[in-house]
Formats: structure tokens, C-alpha cells, sequence
């Protein structure tokens, strides 16, 4: 299907899908402020309005006043429940937004233009009647625009903003890119596969991907693909060639070299030939890599297009599985920006993999009933001393789990994926797999899936300090088909892991080295807490709590304290980090302030508001002295007196939110 044939629905939900995901991120990571102000009454599932400020406004102190007018507004949308605060005292403008995410957002987004004519679509004279002076000043001769085209919207937001112009125009070709593929999968939606399907159907089901990042659908092919037809590539079937490499030229671990030459032979076999003996390496590639082998390796041979093997794709892209070498992945470099990244492998992951499969991971502290790790045990690297050039002529394999019988695994992304063709809109593949057609049973699974969750991925970091990156796409959770309940998760993908060798050290023994430079080694302990955060709680918990329901009435968030409150020790650093009342931000990973720095590898954090102390009570009435006490002890279960020197610590937690 090629992008001209996509039906107006689906680009009209594709480019929504970008733009909220945009304003997330703006709003959210704190590049841009916004106000919330409730609407009087609903209109159209709508309670209030979320006003961005535009980048003019940046430089001014939040807790000054004066009237904005039209020119100080980014992007105008409508919310059909209020965001999450950053503090509640209401300011003469609103309430300052603290978070916002896509699922809060109705799908509609105004920008102010000047000289055109006011949108009528019976939201604009609502959202003048609002947005009334003295607070708002907005009588000017800009008018109220729906704005749909999200490379405009990040085009208007741009003017004010100190980046390269190569920098600017390379994320709107993304952002472009990102709308087009989304089109693509909202006009030919897969189907939700069942319970008992296949690991492998149930990656390659997704249909909207990375929840909040706006490049979420991003592909951008090499040139050598560029053609008419690029928008029919097929991802989740590549080809998977070879190169005849001179040993010497690879540094290899694991059995890499045996197993990559039994590839070899049976893609021979299966274009009729047969593999000569030699003392050459095979290495596997894949087909969009071919042109960059050759122009950056000259000593390698890429073998005929005819030998190759026909490979399943995972809902990474770079890493498959092969039909004819069941039990095992490969991770290969792909050349592709896929999101915003280059997806290729660095030097590092290659070394780190194998070698940690082997020294660390049987002596971390996971329980082997409820967590499998999926170990790297080979890998192979061209040997140059330009880490840009090897990491595209890189390969690891990584042994997959196999569930025993009565049980599946699916990859948890896919369980938070909507919009399938054989689902009602709105429904989650979770709700629909399992039958959560009640909040009860959806409140059991819950609190179920996050217990076993929390017992299983956060005792390797108050151990070990080791922060897996449990976010949904590395995680896969194991589910009884007969019950559907949650009997444990499967980690993979080493590469992205946090690590304080100190604390690894004295935990196992093992005086495990790192490469010099490694992102993995940090130099403190605190500095593993982020990545868990943004992976685990931000992307992973958050998601699944939001899909079930059981984020605006603050159950799922109630469940989290809880069960995180049993795994960490109040001893533990991070407990003052996560689960103190008055820890009201944590610093998480920013998605597009590091795309607007152009870094991949080095990660930018800034404060988020800490959703595992979240409580929907900041909306309702102030509460009574006496309610925040009874509510400390019924969720810390600390003695009287104790709540009585806790009381100021639980006001500031409810002023927050």
C-alpha cells in the first residue's frame, strides 16, 4: 500500500498521533510551559483546555504576571480529563501543567494565524469564552486555526529556538516520516493476535508504537531505497545476506563464527550451492545494510543476492528471527534512522553482551521463577579503531526464552497497542486477550502484573545496582493461556542497561570491566535511578495503568506505591528518590530535548513529576488535616505519632498534585 492511497481518516489519525505526542514532549520535559484551565461546562468529551506557551514566553518567571495575548500562544487543545500538575495553587492564567500525555488529549489542536478566519467547529467560541481578559488578552488580528499538519506545528515552534538549520530540517523529515508510516498502519491495521499465538505474531502486531515519542514511526530508508515505492518496504520480512570476511578482521566472542558459518551454508543450500571450506567468516547483514558495507569496508566480499535467508523481524526492526535457527535472535546494525536514531551497534554493546551474559548475569539477584534474562552469549565487530565505521558491521546473538507448556510470552509492547482491525476502538489488546471487561477485573490484573513486575525487575537494583531497561519493548511477560495470569517476565537487549561497578563489584564478587568510555558504567549510584524511572515507571507501568482506566482514579498508582514500597528497602537511596511522599519530581529521560541536541548515546534528564506518588486528590477539594493523616496510614502503615511528624511532608505531596 503506498502513501497516496491512504484514506483522509487515517492521515487525519496518524497526524494527531504525532502532534500529541509532540506537545507531550514540549509540555512534559518542560521546553515549553503550559496552563490548564477547566472548562464550565463539557463540550464534546472536553473538561478543560491546555494552553502552550510559545518560545517567546520561555525567559519569563512563572510565577510573575502579566496578560498573554495571541502571539505569546504555541498550540491550543482540548483535554477530556485534567493533566497532572506540577503544583495546584490555580495562578491567574491556570493551573501549571506538570504532564500531559497523548491519551489525555481529544484529538483537536488550534494555533492563532494572522488575518485568516476563526475555524467554526463550535470549540473555538469556547475556547474564547475561557480564555477571557484580564488574564488572557487575545483580541488582535490573529485568528483560531485548527492546525492538523505537524510539520507546521514544529515549524512554528522552531522560529524562536537556537538550532542548527541542517538540525531543524532533519527532525521535520522525521516528523514527516513518522506521520506517513502512521498513516500506513492506521489504513491497514494488523489483527490482535490471541492469547496462545506465536511470540513473533505478536511483535510484529503493533500499530502505533513508542507512546509519547513523536518520531515513534519514523523510517527513513537509505537512498539507494528512496524511490516511489519506498513506502512499501516490508519490514517484518527482510532478508537477511552474508560477507566473506577475513578473520583478522573481526573480533569475535562466543561461538559467533561456527554459528554465523551454519547460516551461511544453509543459505547456500537453499539457493542450491554449496558453502566451500574455508577459513573465512560469513558474516550475517541485513539487505538495507548492503550499500554501506560496501561503501565503508573494502576488504570484505558481499555475497549474491541469491544467498540469503528469509528472516522475521521483531517489533525492533534490527532484531530477527531466522525460521530455519529457531531459539536464537539476531541483533544487526540496519543503517536506518528508525525513531530518531541511527539504528546500527556500537563496538561496545558487542563486547558488553557476551561477556556480561557469562560473568554477571547467573549471579544477579533475580528470582529464576519469575525472571529470565536473555543472554548474549557471541557476537562479532569489525575490527577498526573508528567506533562510527564498526558499529555498522556489527552482529550479536541473543538466545530467546522458550515458555514451558500451558504458557505464552509476548513482548508487553504489543499488549498496550490499540487499534487493531479485530478490536473495538479504544480497547487495548490486554483488555481484549484477557477479557478485562470489568474494572474489578481489570484492578486484579493490574495489581497482579505489577506485583510479580516489581519482584522481579527491581531487586537486581538495590542489589546489584544494575537498572534494567525494563521498558516495554525489552520486556516480555509470560501469561498462563489457561488463566491469563502473569507467572513471570523475560528481560532482553543488554545494550541499554545502567550499571555502578562499585556496587556490582561487592555484590557478586566479580571485578567485571567495562570498556573504557562505556554509557553502561556510571560513577554514582543515584545515576541508575533515571533510567529505570523513565524505562519502567514513565513508559512501561504508566502505559498499562492508563490503557485499563486506573489512572484517573489513582488505583493503579496506589498499586504501584505498594508494591514498590515491599521491593525497596527504606534504607535504600532510592527510596528517598522514589517513594518519599515529598519526592514530587525525579529526573527522567527527555526524548526530544535530546533529538534538539542532536544525542543519541549521551542521555539529557530533566524533572518530571514523580507519577509513583501520584493522587488524583489535588482535583478535588482541599483536604482536611485529619483525611491526609488517615490517608499516610492507610498507604505507609507507619504508627500514629509518626504520621503526626508527616503531616507538613503529605500537604506539600498534595499541594504538587
Amino acid at each position: 500500500m503506498t502513501f497516496g492511497s491512504i484514506n483522509p481518516p487515517s492521515l487525519e489519525h496518524a497526524q494527531f498521533a504525532v502532534i500529541s505526542r509532540l506537545i507531550s514532549c514540549l509540555v512534559t520535559e518542560r521546553i515549553l510551559r503550559a496552563f490548564y484551565i477547566s472548562f464550565q461546562q463539557p463540550i464534546d468529551d472536553a473538561v478543560g483546555l491546555m494552553v502552550v506557551l510559545s518560545t517567546r514566553t520561555i525567559a519569563e518567571d512563572a510565577n510573575s504576571y502579566r496578560p498573554f495575548r495571541s502571539e505569546d500562544v504555541f498550540v491550543m487543545i482540548p483535554l477530556h480529563h485534567p493533566p497532572v500538575f506540577r503544583d495546584l495553587p490555580t495562578r491567574k492564567h491556570g493551573q501549571l501543567v506538570g504532564l500531559v500525555d497523548p491519551l489525555d488529549m481529544i484529538p483537536r489542536a488550534y494555533e492563532f494565524k494572522i488575518g485568516e478566519k476563526d475555524h467554526d467547529d463550535g470549540f473555538v467560541q469556547h475556547i474564547f469564552d475561557c480564555l477571557q481578559p484580564p488574564p488572557w488578552d487575545l483580541s488582535s488580528s490573529q485568528r483560531l486555526l485548527r492546525i492538523s499538519d505537524p510539520v507546521s506545528l514544529w515549524k512554528g515552534l522552531i522560529e524562536d529556538l537556537v538550532i542548527s538549520e541542517n538540525l531543524l530540517d532533519q527532525i521535520g523529515v522525521e516528523i514527516q516520516s513518522s506521520t506517513d508510516w502512521q498513516a500506513l498502519a492506521y489504513a491497514n491495521p494488523p489483527s490482535c493476535p490471541h492469547l496462545c499465538s506465536p511470540p513473533i505474531e505478536w511483535e510484529q502486531s503493533l500499530v502505533a508504537g513508542h507512546p509519547t515519542h513523536p518520531m515513534h514511526r519514523a523510517r527513513m530508508l537509505p537512498l539507494n531505497y528512496a524511490t516511489e515505492n519506498a513506502m512499501d518496504y516490508d519490514w517484518y520480512h527482510p532478508k537477511i545476506r552474508f560477507v566473506r570476511v577475513p578473520a583478522s578482521q573481526l573480533n569475535l566472542l562466543g561461538s559467533f563464527r561456527l554459528i554465523s558459518r551454519e547460516m551461511a551454508a544453509k543459505a547456500y543450500e537453499r539457493a542450491g550451492q554449496s558453502l566451500a571450506g574455508d577459513d573465512f567468516v560469513y558474516m550475517p547483514i541485513h539487505e538495507l545494510q548492503t550499500k554501506n558495507i560496501a561503501s565503508k569496508f573494502k576488504n570484505v566480499e558481499i555475497l549474491r543476492p541469491e544467498i540469503y535467508l528469509p528472516a522475521l523481524a521483531q517489533s525492533s526492526i534490527r532484531t530477527v528471527v531466522i525460521p530455519d535457527f529457531p531459539g536464537i535472535a539476531l541483533k544487526l546494525a540496519v543503517g536506518v534512522k528508525i525513531s530518531s536514531a541511527l539504528r546500527t551497534i556500537s563496538h561496545f554493546t558487542a563486547d558488553f553482551g557476551p561477556r556480561f551474559s557469562a560473568e554477571i548475569v547467573p549471579k544477579l539477584a533475580v528470582d529464576p521463577r519469575i525472571l529470565s534474562v536473555e543472554l548474549e552469549p557471541s557476537s562479532a565487530v569489525y575490527r577498526t579503531s573508528d567506533p562510527d565505521i564498526a558499529k555498522h558491521f556489527t552482529a550479536v546473538i541473543r538466545e530467546m526464552y522458550t515458555p514451558p507448556s500451558g504458557e505464552n510470552v509476548i513482548v508487553v509492547a504489543a499488549l498496550l497497542e490499540m487499534d487493531h482491525a479485530n478490536v473495538p476502538a479504544g480497547v487495548a489488546a490486554v483488555q481484549h486477550i484477557l477479557g478485562l471487561d470489568t474494572e474489578k477485573k481489570r484492578e486484579d490484573f493490574l495489581d497482579q502484573y505489577i506485583r510479580v513486575a516489581c519482584e522481579a525487575l527491581i531487586p537486581a537494583l538495590i542489589q546489584n545496582g544494575v537498572a534494567f531497561e525494563a521498558h516495554a519493548q525489552n520486556v516480555l511477560v509470560r501469561l498462563d493461556i489457561e488463566t491469563g495470569k502473569v507467572r513471570g517476565f523475560v528481560l532482553r537487549d543488554l545494550g541499554g542497561l545502567r550499571i555502578h561497578p562499585p556496587t556490582l563489584r561487592e555484590s557478586t564478587g566479580t571485578n567485571f570491566q567495562f570498556l573504557p568510555n562505556h554509557c553502561v558504567a556510571t560513577n554514582t549510584l543515584e545515576e541508575i535511578f533515571p533510567k529505570f524511572y523513565h524505562t519502567f515507571v514513565h513508559n512501561h507501568i504508566q502505559r498499562l495503568i492508563r490503557v485499563l482506566g486506573l489512572h484517573y482514579n489513582g488505583r493503579g498508582w496506589e498499586m504501584l506505591r505498594k508494591h514498590m514500597g515491599t521491593v525497596i528497602p527504606r534504607t535504600h537511596p532510592v527510596w528517598k528518590v522514589w517513594m518519599d511522599p515529598a519526592s514530587t519530581n525525579v529526573d527522567s529521560k527527555c526524548l526530544m530535548r535530546m533529538r534538539m541536541r542532536d544525542s543519541y548515546r549521551d542521555m539529557v534528564y530533566s524533572p518530571y513529576p514523580n507519577m509513583i506518588q501520584y493522587s488524583p486528590q489535588a482535583l478535588q477539594a482541599p483536604q482536611s488535616m485529619a483525611a491526609i493523616v488517615v490517608q499516610l496510614m492507610k498507604e505507609t502503615g507507619v504508627k500514629a505519632q509518626q504520621v503526626l511528624t508527616q503531616t507538613l511532608v503529605a500537604v506539600a505531596r498534595t499541594i504538587f498534585f
